[in-house]
């Protein structure tokens, strides 16, 4: 089995071979090592590797997708994995950017889609508070904010921004909540499961370990707000993402489906990367995407051809653009 590289940030990027030679030695900038994402660049490792026989990914360990944008934007890598949230933020120059838009940002092809439900936006309550104040909606939400103490993820992180805006996009002014604690999900968790916050707002996968952990601890008494039609929309189209929805069956506590917003993640460039590398690293993901799913189960049902070529907020790269409309994908 091919062994990942793993560097650290600040690390050089070692230049794509010479054209032909077919073979592709470049720094994927991800998030901390174990994780999601960095089996997806063991499954890029993997098909590039396949495809042009002696290539390398070298995944580089980092602070997750804000940093790995402007890493990328400044050229100290040549990729980087981002979420649509994050690259949103790049691009408009909002959240951390305060006003630089990252204008050099290209996508090469979506590692896993909006609807797999990789990141949805849960905001979770304890199911004995909203009984006692009668919190059912994201309307009661707004009634009982001075009752309540939330929770949302670290500021600068873009998680913690989507409940902001989801919470806004109801008319729920968060200095009115009783308490409001930025906190990462670990922390959230540990919160919650003491009593000390009555409400987590957070963006995690479908079933992640988070959530079954706060089940447990809660014996399924939880609520999961209804983010609603008009809102979830206009978050998605501002931010990224694509409207979901939580099917009643899906949790053991929910009393009907949940809608919601869910975000995915791309692999972005430079657009000063090469046409040609563009397009044989998409089109051997496009070739290989079999190879790529044995990453982790959790791909295997999600990742497609189709979903590689996905949109983000940022456009394609034209070589991944040549690449996916040559295979029918665009």
């Amino acid at each position: 089995m091919r062994k990942l590289l793993i560097g650290i940030i600040g690390a050089t990027f070692i230049a794509a071979a010479p054209a032909h030679a077919q073979k592709y030695n470049l720094t994927l900038a991800g998030a901390s090592p174990g994780g999601l994402w960095s089996l997806i660049g063991a499954g890029m490792d993997k098909v590039f590797a396949k495809a042009y026989p002696g290539s390398t990914i070298t995944y580089q360990t980092g602070s997750g997708g804000l940093a790995n944008a402007k890493l990328v934007q400044d050229g100290k890598v040549p990729m980087g994995i981002t979420v649509d949230t994050e690259l949103s933020a790049a691009i408009n120059g909002a959240g951390p950017f305060r006003g630089k838009k990252q204008k050099d940002l290209r996508v090469l092809f979506r590692v896993y889609s909006p609807s797999a439900r990789f990141q949805l936006m849960h905001i979770l309550i304890n199911g004995d508070i909203a009984k006692k104040h009668g919190i059912a909606t994201m309307a009661d939400l707004k009634k009982q904010a001075r009752n309540l103490r939330v929770a949302v993820n670290r500021r600068g992180n873009m998680d913690g921004d989507m409940a902001l805006a989801v919470m806004k996009g109801h008319g729920v002014n968060s200095k009115r909540f009783k308490r409001l604690v930025h906190a990462a999900s670990k922390e959230m968790t540990s919160l919650m499961l003491d009593r000390r916050i009555d409400v987590m707002a957070l963006g995690i996968a479908y079933r992640h370990r988070t959530i079954r952990q706060v089940m447990k601890g809660f014996n399924n008494n939880l609520v999961l707000l209804d983010i609603g039609p008009l809102v979830s929309a206009d978050v998605a189209t501002r931010l990224g993402g694509q409207p979901c929805i939580v099917k009643k069956k899906e949790y053991p506590f929910l009393t009907g489906d949940v809608r919601t917003v869910c975000f995915g993640a791309v692999i972005v460039a430079n657009k000063s990367m090469k046409n040609k590398t563009a397009y044989d690293l998409t089109r051997a993901m496009i070739k290989y995407v079999d190879v790529f799913k044995t990453a982790h189960r959790a791909l295997k049902k999600a990742t497609t051809p189709q979903s590689l070529a996905e949109p983000s907020v940022a456009p394609h790269h034209p070589g991944a653009a040549k690449a996916f409309k040559e295979a029918g994908l665009n």
